[in-house]
C-alpha cells in the first residue's frame, strides 16, 4: 500500500473500532486526536524505509532514526511489518506513557503530537508541522494519551493488514521465516504471505479501496458535528 492508503485505512480503521465500542474514547477532541494519532501510526513500519515519506519527515533526524531501524529490523518488509513489530511500537507507546518529568509525559505527548502531524501531512492539511504542537496539546489537556498505545498499535496493524492484501506480502512472523512446501501467490517462496486482493500497491483496486475509506471517514465526520444521523451499532 501507499503511504496515504496507510493514513486513511488506520484512521477508518480507529473510528470503525470506536464505533463498535472495542475501544473506548471519552469525548469528541479525544476522538480527533487519537484518530489521527493512529492515522499517522499507519505509516510507522515503513520507519525501515529509508526512501519513504516518514523517513524525510524531519530531517536529518528521521533518516538517521530510519536506518538504524532498517538495519536492526534486516530492512523493508521485514521486522517492523511483523507481529514482534507491532508489539515493539505498542511497548514503545507504553514506555512513553510511562516516563514522566514533574508528572508530564512528555515523550508520550511528542509522540501523539508527531503521529498526528504526520497524518496531517500525508493528507495534505494545512498547517504542517504546527498543527501538531497544537494536538499535542490537546493530547495532554484531553484524555487523549490514556489509549494511545492502543492507537498507535492498531495504526501499525491495519498498516501490516494493507501491505498483506499486496502482491508483494509481508512476512508476519519473522524474525523466523517458515518456506511452503509447494509455493503459491498466497504462501511465496521466499516466505512472505499474501491475500493479494488488491493488486500491486498503488493500484486502482487499492485507490478504489481508500476512496470508500475516506468516505465513511467522512460520514463519521459530520455525524460528530451533528450533520448526519448516527450510525447503528
Amino acid at each position: 500500500m501507499m503511504g496515504y492508503s496507510h493514513t486513511v485505512s488506520a484512521a477508518a480503521g480507529w473510528l470503525a473500532l470506536n464505533h463498535l465500542g472495542v475501544v473506548s474514547v471519552a469525548d469528541t477532541p479525544s476522538l480527533v486526536v487519537t484518530t489521527l494519532a493512529c492515522a499517522g501510526a499507519g505509516m510507522l513500519p515503513d520507519i525501515d524505509h529509508k526512501n519513504g515519506s516518514i523517513a524525510h519527515s524531519i530531517p536529518p533526524i528521521s533518516g538517521w532514526i530510519s536506518g538504524i531501524v532498517a538495519a536492526i529490523s534486516g530492512g523493508h518488509r521485514k521486522g517492523t511489518h511483523s507481529i514482534l513489530g507491532v508489539l515493539v511500537f505498542w511497548a514503545v507507546a507504553i514506555g512513553a506513557q510511562k516516563l514522566t518529568y514533574e508528572g508530564i509525559p512528555w515523550i508520550s505527548i511528542f509522540l501523539a503530537a508527531y503521529t498526528g502531524g504526520l497524518a496531517l501531512r500525508v493528507l495534505g492539511a494545512p498547517g504542517g508541522w504546527l498543527g501538531a504542537v497544537g494536538l499535542g496539546y490537546f493530547a495532554w489537556v484531553t484524555d487523549s494519551l490514556a489509549v494511545l498505545p492502543l492507537a498507535i498499535g492498531v495504526g501499525a496493524t491495519v498498516h501490516i493488514m494493507g501491505d498483506l492484501l499486496t502482491t508483494r506480502g509481508v512476512n508476519p512472523l519473522w524474525p523466523l521465516t517458515l518456506k511452503p512446501a509447494f509455493a503459491s501467490r498466497l504462501w511465496r517462496k521466499s516466505g512472505y504471505m499474501a491475500l493479494p486482493i488488491l493488486g500491486d500497491a498503488g493500484s486502482r483496486r487499492e485507490k478504489a479501496l481508500c476512496l470508500l475509506l475516506c468516505g465513511y471517514i467522512l460520514f463519521v465526520s459530520a455525524e460528530i458535528l451533528g450533520f448526519a444521523p448516527p450510525l447503528t451499532a
